[in-house]
């Protein structure tokens, strides 16, 4: 489906469309939009009409879901308005007046360090943009990229499709880490093999939980893993509470875990073939970044310059 091959098609309908398909229901976005909701059915069927296909289904109990084709008008849809908006702006290299929605997904790990400062430093910059978050897994947030239903991502650079760019943002090193009445909590070189023999608490999501076991084998050991998890709280916890050893890409500043015992961080060093993982904002090759994702892009990048480090 090319909805830019239509020409019968308005920048008002794709405007309906896209406010219903976000929205979820036609109630919703009539209001959003100030319209009645009959005109926005309406509005929809005539865009069903145009396109020869069905865009959504529309249920009283289950809302608006939008169909395999819808998904697609639904994307191009939303480039379409976004070129429309960037035209209108052509001359005005002002960041204040962007404006519009900006979605931005954060693989879960890392959105407790950089969700919050981007978000104070980007309403900062582009205080007219609506930004909305969603947190997820490496899996998960390459397709909601792909399918356009967010628009930028942080997330770590390996384990992405050939259909994801990246923007790299901050290299991220691995540290050990121990309960503090472990007997090498006081020892300042600490190496993987010291613990290779004791239980190992897995960060369970990739891609850290592949770098976590490429460090550990690549010193010739093999991880003794008693528990996994995919939450870096429990995994933190779990050590405080000596239940074994783990690894981690990403350190709080407070060496304490959610359960109010203390952990030791011990740096590593990484042994070849194993490279750092870079933290990176990523968004679908498919899809031209519009004015809020470019700026995203740009606050991102001078922030981590700055910064250069968020945990």
């Amino acid at each position: 489906m090319n909805l830019r091959g239509n020409p019968s098609i308005t920048l008002r309908q794709l405007w309906h469309f896209v406010t219903a398909a976000e929205a979820g229901t036609i109630s919703e976005a009539a209001r959003l939009l100030h319209m009645a909701p009959s005109a926005i059915s309406m509005s929809l069927s005539e865009l069903d009409r145009l396109t020869g296909a069905q865009l959504c289904v529309k249920r009283k109990a289950h809302g608006l879901t939008l169909t395999s084709a819808g998904r697609v008008a639904y994307a191009q849809a939303k480039q379409m308005l976004d070129l429309a908006d960037e035209i209108v702006n052509l001359a005005d290299d002002d960041l204040t007046k962007v404006r519009g929605p900006l979605t931005v997904g954060s693989y879960m790990p890392l959105a407790p360090a950089v969700i919050p400062h981007m978000l104070r430093r980007f309403a900062e910059v582009c205080p007219a943009v609506d930004v909305n978050f969603v947190e997820g897994y490496h899996d998960d947030l390459q397709d909601k990229l792909l399918s356009g239903e967010i628009d930028v991502a942080f997330m770590y650079d390996s384990g992405l499709g050939p259909d994801i760019r990246t923007l790299p943002l901050l290299s991220v090193m691995p540290y050990l880490l121990l309960s503090e009445d472990h007997e090498l909590a006081d020892e300042e070189d600490v190496r993987i093999e010291d613990v290779a023999e004791e239980p190992f608490i897995l960060f369970n999501a990739a891609p850290i939980s592949t770098h976590v076991i490429e460090l550990i084998r690549a010193a010739d050991a093999e991880p003794q893993i008693r528990h996994l998890s995919r939450s870096y709280a429990t995994v933190r916890s779990l050590v405080g509470a000596e239940m074994g050893v783990s690894v981690l890409f990403q350190r709080p500043k407070l060496d304490l875990s959610y359960a109010g015992l203390r952990v030791v961080s011990k740096p590593l060093t990484l042994v070849d073939p194993v490279q750092p993982p870079y933290v990176a904002l990523a968004w679908s090759r498919d899809l031209r970044p519009n004015a809020r994702v470019s700026a995203w892009l740009d606050v991102a990048a001078e922030s981590f310059r700055e910064e250069g480090d968020f945990s």
